[in-house]
């Protein structure tokens, strides 16, 4: 394949811009198992490339060129079955996933380049005590995501970037001839590393699912791929004892994703919190009756009008029998005069009346002649 029809192709599966999401269709859930095989394959790789090579042959760079090939190679393009509504906004969204793990690889393995022989064992101790106490912070930042996925809020990540951050000023210490990339590992810790990127690609992916990007663009893709990353790179450096702890994140994100307060962001909520404080400042306001009967109307009124209430004039008709507190009297229904060539007049609608201060219906009428 040549170089720029694979451009083409990679650039085509992130460049459509796709409005909604079909959570509904099996082919939607592909990408997912792809991109988890596709993590454990690499960390797979990285362990077969020190195993099968004998000590003194052994290169970081060769495991990490070996491991990026075998990760690139499963996640290059999603699987397709049928046409799946939302498949490129998701995957988007996925692939990094592979990309990141590698990255923590080559991380890990940067701890152990530089090693001083000034240093002593109580250095380390304090240095292991102040990574683990930071790991500590990210796996409560990331429960913190778990309980509200769909939220705005971008605390949990500035945490975990914080704890990232002294992490790298304060790495534990480093040890000679250690690191994924350039030690052959011992069975157990080649099952605990397999274990790891199994359950770092689980916890990323439902992340992913629970808080999905409303569009295929940049901006929405980034903030939801920074977002699952920093809530899931827990996985990879916590201690083993803690490793149970990703099940129990994935039960509480889906529990939380299910539950009716979580099903939207919570931007679709300030519409309805905006018309509770305006009719209680109408009502504050107000001294009589009258006139907070009729600023709680005009308090009502201000909302926002979604797209099937324009198309659909019945549900105009109903939001508006609604704001009269059900009276039918209230409502007057459509009055089209015919047009025989003297003018055109049209009566408003769907609107309640109120009783004006001259006594009239206060009606709109608008008429061109």
């Amino acid at each position: 394949m040549r170089l720029d029809r694979l451009a083409r192709d990679l650039a085509a599966n992130g460049s459509y811009e796709e409005k909604s999401i079909d959570f509904g269709a099996a082919g939607l859930y592909l990408p997912a198992a792809q991109t988890i095989f596709a993590t454990t394959f690499s960390a797979c790789v990285s362990v077969l490339a020190c195993w099968l090579m004998p000590i003194g042959a052994i290169s970081a760079v060769r495991t990490l060129a070996l491991t990026s090939t075998a990760g690139l190679i499963v996640i290059r393009r999603p699987i397709l079955i049928g046409q799946t509504r939302g498949i490129n906004t998701i995957f988007s969204a996925l692939r990094p996933c592979c990309v990141i793990y590698v990255a923590c690889l080559v991380l890990e393995q940067l701890i152990h380049t530089c090693i001083s022989d000034e240093s002593t064992y109580e250095h380390g101790f304090w240095r292991r005590i102040i990574y683990h106490a930071n790991m500590t912070v990210m796996t409560l930042a990331a429960f913190m995501r778990s309980r509200s996925p769909r939220a705005e809020s971008d605390l949990p990540f500035w945490i975990s970037a914080a704890a990232l951050l002294l992490i790298a000023m304060l790495p534990p210490p480093a040890l000679a001839l250690s690191g994924p990339l350039c030690s052959p590992p011992t069975l157990g810790n080649a099952g605990e590393r397999i274990l790891r990127a199994f359950l770092f690609a689980c916890v990323y992916v439902v992340l992913v699912y629970s808080a999905a990007p409303i569009s295929n663009n940049l901006a929405d893709t980034l903030v939801c791929i920074a977002r699952s990353a920093a809530s899931s790179a827990w996985v990879l450096g916590a201690v083993s004892y803690s490793l149970p702890l990703a099940l129990l994140q994935i039960c509480v994100v889906l529990y939380c994703s299910f539950t009716p307060t979580q099903m939207q962001y919570e931007s679709v909520g300030i519409i309805k919190q905006y018309e509770t404080d305006l009719e209680g400042q109408s009502e504050r306001g107000m001294g009589t009756s009258n006139g907070s009967h009729h600023h709680i109307h005009d308090a009502a009124s201000v909302r926002c009008v979604t797209p099937v209430e324009e198309s659909d004039p019945d549900v105009v008709n109903a939001v508006a029998m609604m704001k009269s507190n059900g009276h039918a009297a209230s409502v007057r229904p459509v009055n089209v005069q015919p047009v025989l060539g003297a003018g055109l007049s049209f009566n408003l609608s769907g609107v309640p009346t109120f009783p004006s201060a001259n006594g009239s219906s206060g009606l709109c009428e608008f008429r061109e002649q």
